[in-house]
């Protein structure tokens, strides 16, 4: 192989592919992202409805929880289930003491921690939501800093039920509704034949090769000092080759192009659901961005038999008294929430498919789950179901409940709008132990009342 590789040739036989920005950066001397081997990941999914806790919550407790049970809402996670995180008792507190409670909070407070903002005429936060600030973190390494996706149109699309991404004065980040428009957006720059990325993929490796060979060679010539830092480029070098070598061409091709669908039909829900998280997790293959935001409504679901308003019709009738009405609205609630979890668990197959590293994709990312109510029929906005799922990369202690606040119920003695909710456990620690865990140097995120972390590890 020739010698005289410059900069710029290098960069133009690794561009339209992930591998451009990690060496870009190690040609910059950005070493510590391009020696990372195995990025940690960032997912938020949103679906809405609420809990009934007796189906929601898992029996047992800490290590010994169980999910797998007759009408477990959970139970789909059950083959994940050393990759669940359940927190159990997290209260969006920083609605009751300084925003708008009900289904408008919910959406604008779940990444941001804010207040909801009113004065606009709109409904929206003070600051950035999580997926931006650890974007902007993390982001710089990849092609797009983060992804927003939307499953199903309702609501004139961009809509305070459906938006849960938002910079830093608070405005509304764009999320995408057409499977078709991500792929184009992710993938345009990459095309081609498996034949045509093996040979790509070749060529990748020829060039890390020759660029090992030559640093190692040159390495006995240097002094001490400049022979360390020589290492730390070797090493960075040695991790791309690796990732190069996990994944494999398969990993990072570009899949086939998404049919054009009709994002009005409800009955299209479930593929484009599908085809949203597949793009997720290609995307993540070729380290084209490494944080995703996506909801996932639930106006009817006619392809599990509930084709009635699921928010009138079901969940604001889960409070039911007599039976047997009671016990059928909640079962069909169950369904619902069920179908959810089936998404996430689907998703996480996805992940864990691709290997990389000594692991899979699955090890390195942190999806956190969650929603805008706790009590569906009370719009009650305390107990939470929040889920965390993944490897986390091993900064979250994974395969666990955690009881927050052990059955205490924070709105049995509060006072109403603006006063303290006692004993409530703000989900900004949350956010702020996330934030943490991607290297963001943070003591609270949202309303600076709530400082402080959860302890997951």
């Amino acid at each position: 192989m020739p010698r005289d590789f410059s900069r710029r040739s290098i960069l133009k036989l690794l561009s339209g592919t992930a591998m451009a920005a990690p060496f870009a950066h190690l040609l910059t001397s950005s070493v510590a992202e391009a020696a990372d081997a195995a990025p940690l990941r960032f997912i938020a999914l949103f679906t809405p409805h609420g809990l009934l806790p007796e189906y929601w919550l898992p029996k047992g407790n800490d290590t010994g929880f169980n999910i797998d049970f007759e009408n477990s809402v959970l139970q789909p996670l059950q083959r994940h289930r050393d990759k669940l995180l359940v927190l159990d008792g997290l209260d969006y507190r920083v609605l009751y003491e300084h925003g708008r409670t009900g289904h408008e909070g919910g959406p604008v407070t779940f990444l941001t921690g804010s207040q909801v903002e009113v004065s606009s005429g709109d409904e929206l936060p003070s600051n950035a939501s999580l997926d931006q600030v650890i974007g902007n973190a993390v982001g710089g390494s990849t092609q797009f800093r983060s992804l927003q996706l939307h499953a199903f149109e309702q609501f004139g699309a961009q809509h305070v039920y459906n938006s849960i991404s938002f910079t830093e004065n608070g405005s509304r980040v764009p999320f995408e509704l057409n499977p078709a428009n991500v792929y184009k957006r992710l993938f345009a720059s990459m095309g081609g034949s498996e034949a045509e990325a093996q040979a790509i993929l070749s060529k990748r490796r020829s060039l890390l090769d020759y660029l090992i060979k030559d640093a190692t060679r040159l390495k006995s010539r240097l002094a001490a000092a400049e022979g360390t830092k020589l290492d730390t480029h070797l090493a960075a070098l040695r991790d791309i080759e690796r990732r190069l070598t996990n994944s494999g061409a398969l990993s990072c091709s570009t899949p086939a192009k998404p049919a054009n669908t009709d994002l009005g039909d409800i009955s299209n829900m479930p593929a484009l659901t599908e085809l949203h998280m597949d793009l997720i997790a290609r995307a993540f293959a070729c380290d084209l961005t490494r944080v995703v935001t996506m909801t996932i409504p639930g106006p009817s679901m006619p392809w599990i038999g509930i084709d009635e308003d699921i928010h009138n019709d079901i969940a604001h009738r889960t409070d039911t008294q007599s039976e047997p009405a009671r016990t059928e609205i909640r079962l069909r609630m169950v369904a619902v929430q069920r179908w959810y979890s089936e998404q996430v668990a689907r998703l996480m197959d996805t992940l864990k498919s691709i290997p990389e590293g000594s692991g899979t994709v699955l090890d390195n990312t942190v999806i956190l789950w969650g929603n805008e109510l706790g009590d569906a029929a009370g719009h009650m906005n305390v107990s939470i179901p929040t889920v965390l799922a993944g490897g986390a990369g091993g900064k979250f202690r994974m395969g666990r409940m955690l009881s927050l606040r052990a059955g205490k119920d924070p709105l049995g003695s509060w006072k109403g709008p603006g006063t303290p909710l006692e004993g409530a456990v703000p989900h900004n620690k949350l956010l702020t132990s996330i934030a943490q865990a991607f290297g963001v140097n943070v003591d609270r995120f949202g309303h600076d009342d709530y400082a402080g972390t959860l302890d997951l590890t």
